[in-house]
């Protein structure tokens, strides 16, 4: 799990995604509601997000293949010329957003929302990370970007629980085929993050039916239920009510992608 704050030489907290996936991480840090920046790392990549106020405002890469000319060309939102022009006046010393502005490639409202996107693409992408160290700075706030996203940090962990590729992992995190989950009496507003649909299949976990079977009675493919199921364990809409006996089997379904287990 999440560690506690070490004392050398800032606060700050620590954690392994081996052990904890990013979004029981972000839960954590969400239950103190301190500012601070998430800094995810991987040999030598590395992912920033920045929260404060419970959003996350804020993420930023060193990964060339993340970076936003990177994400502009894929989005066949500027050319290839246009890139290589404002990646070499970037070595001057320039921000590459105020030079695309410049150079008539895009307009003031087509950056916010490329920068938005790119955001975005480095947060969804985090989650998929499933080994890394992940260090928590508090405190550490950024203030020279003008554009944020400003998304709260249960959204996130929502959406990225969705976009995650690997189910089989968020689903090992909830236990065995026989565990069975509960609600918590007083789930709050954390529900109005869910379709119509979600919250029913929310009211059917009933601490009775185990975690197999439960994934089958969702309004998705079981992959995309048991993504549902993990997303309310981790923003602490549902707990483990009992432990699987000894010697259960692992869960086995199968997708349209193949079998999950």
């Amino acid at each position: 799990m999440f560690g506690k704050p070490t004392m050398e030489k800032r606060f700050e907290y620590r954690g392994d995604l081996a052990v904890t996936p990013l979004a029981e991480i972000l839960a954590t840090i969400h239950r103190y509601r301190v500012p601070g920046v998430v800094r995810v790392s991987r040999e030598t990549r590395q992912r920033l997000v920045y929260i404060d106020g419970g959003l996350v405002t804020f993420a930023a890469t060193n990964e060339r293949e993340a970076s936003l000319g990177a994400f502009l060309i894929r989005r066949r939102l500027i050319s290839v010329e246009a890139a290589r022009e404002a990646a070499r006046q970037v070595r001057e010393g320039l921000r590459l957003g105020q030079i695309l502005l410049s150079m008539g490639a895009l307009d003031e409202e087509g950056l916010q929302q490329a920068v938005s996107g790119q955001i975005r693409e480095i947060l969804w992408g985090a989650f998929d990370w499933i080994s890394g160290e992940v260090v928590f700075d508090i405190g550490e706030r950024r203030s020279d970007e003008v554009i944020r996203i400003d998304v709260s940090i249960p959204e996130v962990i929502v959406e990225g629980i969705r976009r995650a590729a690997d189910a089989r992992r968020l689903v090992q995190r909830l236990g065995q085929a026989t565990t069975l989950l509960e609600r918590e009496e007083t789930p709050g507003d954390l529900l109005s993050l869910f379709t119509p649909a979600e919250r029913a299949y929310y009211d059917r976990v009933d601490g009775r039916t185990a975690l197999q079977p439960l994934c089958g009675k969702g309004p998705g493919a079981a992959a995309d239920n048991a993504r549902l199921l993990y997303a309310f364990f981790c923003l602490g809409l549902l707990r483990k009510s009992a432990a699987a006996p000894s010697g259960a089997k692992k869960i086995r379904y199968r997708t349209g992608g193949g079998s999950l287990g």
